[in-house]
């Protein structure tokens, strides 16, 4: 990371340099980090060991995997974050992309935070909508609702709400069957639509990539959230090895499979104290203020939920240092997450010479009165070393996940807008793979846009066949 010279007073350089210190992790840094999430994830396989596992690898029954040649008409609901999302997706059959048309809506606040029958009935409604405008009220359709927050599946279509995440505190959720409400909700609206899969948005972007690319066996997300999912070797899973000799999931629930996909809820890697050596001031403050305080720590590392915190939490400090902006807290900087991930992703679009994305940004978006190139200089800084640990930490978390599964060639199915927008997001994880895999082991990644309208009409096609 550089400053150029002359904008920058080398005493202040140092000052900042001094600051952002303890976020620049050296590679034994992160090759401790992937072993530590390498053993957490093994942990959490094992049925004795779960609970003490931060890592709870929770089996989601998806069995098979899309080949390309699924074909029909199928819908997906995707409920994700402060947006969901109707999807109606046609599949060819054809190993072709499949042709999607789909309704984004915003969730207002009360119904994020009201009643999960309110919730849903939303949801539902919405849903009710898109097919009237479209003259589809008469058909049947097969749905896959993608949920993206942790829960714990029983079966395809048996996923129990564990816990709230992403601003969302619906009453009357937590330990219920989250397919059941929402084919309640459906119910009430007379649409002749069933739900037969919940999944996860990781899954779902492993089944989307696996549309086109057999070798996929990862997915990804970087969005709001961090999360990944890959394909496992049944028998390893010792979940499913005892509630089969239990008798409590049904022989046809998962029949001959060899292999089943894990949502491995990564996110809260680091709950029971494995990075805090690694975490800085800015975490521990970060962390303390958020929702979920000591809860999904790794994810408070490197998701776009968090990340523009931080670096309000260190602007903050350099400015109490008087390096910064005159010594003066502009007001907008002074309120929680108002400096946004996304600022983070324009500052670093500036080439180096040029930062007029980040002026933009400090004088139009923030309202900062007066901004010298020096202040432009040191924030675009602060985002790179932020940007750049998230990206090395999400590398880290992938190469456990494949020295793990041990393919000699495997794809990785990545989405979300951290990973989408940020223009060098995709090349750090990339540096980092190399460094810290073995050469046996050769990935790709590959931007699977949309896995959970796709992947998760994709996994109800395959449910349905």
């Amino acid at each position: 990371f550089r400053m150029y010279a002359p904008e920058v007073d080398p005493d202040i350089f140092k000052k900042v340099v001094d600051t952002m210190h303890t976020f620049e992790l050296s590679m034994e840094d992160y090759m401790d980090i992937k072993n530590a999430l390498l053993a957490a994830l093994r942990s959490g396989l094992k049925l004795k060991r779960r609970d003490k596992s931060s890592v709870k690898m929770y089996p989601s029954y998806v069995t098979k995997m899309p080949t390309g040649e699924e074909c029909g008409q199928y819908l997906a609901l995707d409920l994700g974050g402060t947006n969901f999302r109707v999807c109606l997706v046609t599949l060819s059959g054809k190993r072709e992309p499949p042709i999607v048309e789909q309704r984004t809506h915003a969730i207002p606040i009360e119904k994020m935070r009201g009643t999960g029958a309110e919730l849903f009935d939303y949801l539902a409604i919405n849903m009710y909508e898109f097919l009237r405008l479209r003259g589809l009220l008469e058909r049947e359709f097969h749905l896959g609702f993608t949920y993206s927050f942790p829960c714990e599946q029983a079966g395809l279509n048996t996923s129990f709400h564990v816990r709230w995440t992403k601003g969302f505190s619906a009453s009357g959720v937590v330990g219920r069957n989250v397919a059941d409400l929402l084919q309640k909700s459906i119910d009430k609206t007379g649409a002749k639509v069933k739900c037969v899969a919940v999944v996860n948005d990781t899954v779902g972007t492993l089944a989307a990539c696996s549309l086109e690319d057999k070798r996929c066996a990862v997915g990804l997300i970087v969005g709001t959230g961090s999360n990944a999912a890959y394909l496992e070797d049944i028998g390893k899973v010792e979940l499913i090895t005892a509630r089969k000799i239990s008798g409590e999931l049904s022989e046809d629930a998962v029949g001959k499979a060899t292999s089943v996909v894990i949502n491995m809820e990564w996110g809260a890697f680091g709950d029971y104290g494995e990075l805090d050596y690694y975490r800085t001031e800015y975490d521990e403050l970060l962390d303390k203020e958020s929702i979920v305080p000591g809860k999904q720590k790794f994810e408070k590392m490197c998701s776009g939920m968090y990340l523009g915190e931080i670096v309000r939490l260190v602007l903050l400090d350099l400015i109490g240092q008087g390096v910064l902006f005159q010594g003066h807290v502009p007001e907008r900087l002074s309120s929680r997450d108002s400096f946004h991930t996304k600022y983070i992703t324009e500052t670093e679009r500036d080439p180096p010479h040029l930062l007029y994305s980040t002026l933009y940004m400090l004088t139009e978006d923030l309202l900062v009165p007066t901004v010298t190139p020096q202040d432009s200089r040191i924030v675009r800084y602060v985002c790179e070393v932020v940007a750049s640990r998230a990206a090395h930490l999400t590398g880290a978390g992938i190469a456990a996940v494949l020295e793990h599964i041990k393919r000699p060639e495997v794809s990785i199915g990545i989405d979300g807008s951290l990973y989408k927008l940020h223009p060098r997001f995709r090349e750090r994880m990339t540096d980092i793979l190399d460094k810290l895999l073995p050469p046996t082991i050769r990935f790709r990644l590959r931007l699977s846009e949309d896995g959970s309208g796709k992947g998760a009409a994709a996994i109800a096609a395959v449910v349905s066949s």
